[in-house]
C-alpha cells in the first residue's frame, strides 16, 4: 500500500512540474531550472519503473554537470541541491540492470521489484556514497516538509520537492 500510494505521488509530483513548464512557457517566461530538475527527476524515476537501463544515467549526468556549473557559477544553494540530486539519480541508473518492469516505483531494487541493481546481493559498489544519498534525500525531503508549514501558505514546488526527495529516499532504503 505505501508503495502505491508513493508511486502516486511521485507521478503526480512529475506532472505537476510538466504543468509549471507548460504555464511558463505559454506565459513567454524561462524555464525555471527546479521545475527542470523535478521533471527530469520524476521522469526518471518513472524510466526506472518501464525501462530500467544504465543508459538513461546519461542525461542525468548532463543535467547535474548543468546544474553544479551553473551553482559555481551564480552561487546559487538550489542549483547545488538539484545537481546533487541529479547525481544521485545518475547512481541509481549506473547501476542497473534490465528487470522486471510493472511493479510500483518506490520498490525499485526489492527482490521482487522492477529494478534490480547489479551490486545488489553484496550491496551497492559504493555503500557509503549509496548511504550519504538516501541521508541527503531524506533531509531534503525534511526540509521541504518544514517549507509547507511554514508561512506563508505551502508553495506546491516544496509539495513537488516531499514527494520526488522522500520516494528517492526510500528507493535508496529499499535497495541498501
Amino acid at each position: 500500500m505505501f508503495e502505491q500510494v508513493m508511486t502516486g505521488a511521485v507521478i503526480a509530483a512529475t506532472v505537476t512540474a510538466l504543468v509549471r513548464l507548460g504555464i511558463g512557457h505559454r506565459n513567454r517566461e524561462p524555464p525555471c531550472h527546479v521545475d527542470v530538475a523535478q521533471l527530469m527527476m520524476g521522469l526518471g524515476m518513472i524510466a526506472m519503473h518501464l525501462t530500467p537501463s544504465p543508459l538513461l544515467a546519461a542525461p542525468f549526468l548532463v543535467l547535474a554537470c548543468w546544474l553544479g556549473f551553473r551553482a559555481a557559477w551564480l552561487r546559487a544553494g538550489s542549483h547545488l541541491h538539484h545537481a546533487i540530486g541529479a547525481l544521485a539519480m545518475v547512481y541509481m541508473f549506473a547501476g542497473q540492470q534490465s528487470g522486471v518492469t510493472g511493479a510500483p516505483l518506490v520498490t525499485a531494487g526489492h527482490h521482487h521489484a522492477s529494478v534490480a541493481i547489479a551490486a545488489q546481493a553484496p550491496g551497492f559498489a559504493y555503500p557509503l556514497l549509496a548511504w550519504s544519498l538516501m541521508t541527503y534525500c531524506a533531509l531534503a525531503a525534511g526540509f521541504a516538509a518544514t517549507d509547507l508549514v511554514r508561512a506563508p501558505p505551502p508553495r506546491l514546488r516544496s509539495l513537488v520537492e516531499l514527494a520526488l526527495s522522500a520516494a528517492m529516499a526510500h528507493m535508496f532504503l529499499v535497495m541498501l
